[in-house]
């Protein structure tokens, strides 16, 4: 699988291919656990709002920010480590809704487009089993 250009601002493999050198196996591992992972995650991280359970929350957040280092978003890692920090302090002045908000308009944006990288590169991907 030939996955090497940058996918766009909101993906970029290379993180990936540093890390996994030319596994193309492994990055595509790694994509498809973000798709696996991160909407129910997101569905988890409203509830936990909802219910005002920081430490959950925290522990939900932190578990994540590490999916979006590993596809090349560092705008969101940065932000899911600033809103970890920010729950580790107990900071009452957060603005959750508008976090949560972003995290899920971007978020939905990034599935799509590892999806359509994914489904580019299928072909090769998904050989016929023997």
């Amino acid at each position: 699988m030939e996955i090497h250009e940058n996918e766009s601002q909101l993906v970029d493999l290379a993180p990936l291919r540093n890390l996994l050198g030319d596994n193309q196996e492994g990055i595509v591992e790694i994509l498809n656990i973000f798709i696996s992972q991160i909407p129910p995650s997101i569905v988890e991280i409203k509830s936990l709002l909802e219910k005002q359970d920081w430490d959950a929350l925290r522990k939900k957040v932190h578990s994540i920010k590490s999916y979006y280092g590993y596809v090349g978003n560092d705008k969101l890692n940065h932000m899911l480590d600033e809103w970890d920090a920010a729950l580790t302090r107990n900071q009452s002045d957060i603005d959750h809704q508008g976090i949560i908000a972003e995290l899920e308009i971007k978020s939905g944006a990034i599935l799509q487009r590892i999806q359509q990288i994914l489904l580019k590169n299928s072909v090769i991907t998904h050989k016929p089993s023997a």
